[in-house]
């Protein structure tokens, strides 16, 4: 759960670096496409003022004048406009956002249009002064129609191309930039997703394990269901035979459980059941292992021990619950327990072997009574 909120909320971060960074390459595309279509209009105003420049020094056409002014006008504002974050951020002691490439087309001696610009703005106003003060003097037209195709033209073809070749950088950035992200993504969801999967294995495994093991919740008795332990056991075995060491079997039975279950009643008889598991945990080693294979029937597997080890053990627990006080028992019930001791024999290639083993053991000594230890 904890790794899959984890990648919910990386997921999240993602997404929102995503939105942000690509927000900020959608703008800086905006601008560099703003400034490719302005620095455009610029050739066709330099020849829009060029040409009615042209018309009104032959016709005297004040339309042609004001429409020519006009185009000379925005060609300014629009100059002005292109160059106005590079003046902005060297006033404020920062880099020019504009490349190298540019710089050298506004501002070096080989291409100048900045000062192309504004000598070709002087020379229009100049041409459309002097016609309206001078009536007979004229501008050469061919010089004006000169100046404005060569070398001008040529130069703002120059800064045309150049903020075009940006553009497609920028677009070809964007495109790859997009392209990581999306794989960025599918990677993280296909992990995520391997994640979540592995998460419900394990899950449904640790169901799968609470399930066998299925503690007795109610009295809080750790014992292992009857599939749990035979899991167990055949590790054990396995590990005993592989490493040649001993194991023994303690079966026990608790005397008297059916009339217990038939006077008393389910709750007094599982109280029973639980109070005799918690003394034989109590008296075993951290190492060995309960575990209820029926009803009443209880088995401490005893990793290492040898038969006679198995056979002192099984004395003291039955010492033990003889001497149990009737206030430690539910009801008052006086518990005692028969247990039948084995040890691992070489034919033996199941735990049900051992265990039927020592039940037989305890079922060919029930004339003996209660509170017996049977050796197999």
């Amino acid at each position: 759960m904890l790794t899959s909120i984890v990648y919910l909320l990386l997921g999240g971060l993602l997404a929102i670096f995503v939105h942000i960074t690509l927000e900020k390459v959608i703008q800086a595309q905006a601008s560099v496409a703003q400034d490719a279509n302005i620095s455009g209009q610029q050739r066709m105003l330099l020849q829009r003022a060029s040409l009615f420049a042209t018309a009104y020094l032959y016709s005297e056409d004040i339309a042609a004048k004001q429409t020519s002014l006009q185009a000379l006008g925005t060609m300014q504002a629009n100059h002005q406009l292109l160059l106005e974050p590079h003046y902005s951020a060297l006033k404020n002691g920062l880099a020019s956002p504009l490349s190298p490439e540019l710089q050298a087309l506004y501002f070096t001696s080989d291409n100048n249009v900045s000062d192309q610009l504004n000598a070709f703005g002087e020379q229009i106003y100049y041409a459309l002064s002097l016609q309206v003060k001078q009536g007979d003097t004229k501008l050469d037209a061919k010089a004006l129609m000169e100046m404005a195709y060569t070398p001008l033209l040529s130069s703002l073809n120059a800064v045309v191309s150049e903020y075009e070749s940006q553009n497609s950088i920028r677009m070809t950035t964007l495109r790859l930039v997009q392209l990581v992200v999306f794989w960025l993504i599918v990677a993280i969801m296909f992990i995520g997703f391997i994640v979540i999967l592995l998460n419900a294995r394990k899950q449904r495994q640790n169901m799968t394990i609470s399930s066998i093991l299925n503690l007795d919740q109610e009295h809080a008795s750790p014992m292992f269901t009857r599939k749990a332990f035979e899991l167990s056991a055949r590790k054990l075995i396995a590990t005993a035979r592989r490493h040649n060491e001993t194991i023994s079997v303690l079966a026990f039975d608790i005397d008297r459980f059916a009339r217990i279950l038939t006077h008393h009643g389910h709750e007094a008889a599982e109280d029973v059941l639980s109070r005799v598991a918690d003394g034989l945990l109590a008296m075993s080693r951290e190492s060995d292992y309960l575990g209820r294979v029926a009803d009443d029937k209880l088995v401490l597997l005893l990793p290492k021990t040898s038969a006679a080890q198995a056979l002192c053990l099984a004395n003291k627990i039955r010492a033990f619950f003889n001497d149990m006080q009737a206030q430690d028992v539910p009801n008052g019930l006086h518990v005692s327990v028969s247990i039948g001791v084995t040890e691992l024999e070489k034919e033996d290639s199941m735990l049900q072997h051992i265990i039927s083993r020592a039940d037989n053991a305890l079922r060919g000594k029930e004339n003996q009574g209660n509170a017996r230890v049977c050796m197999a």
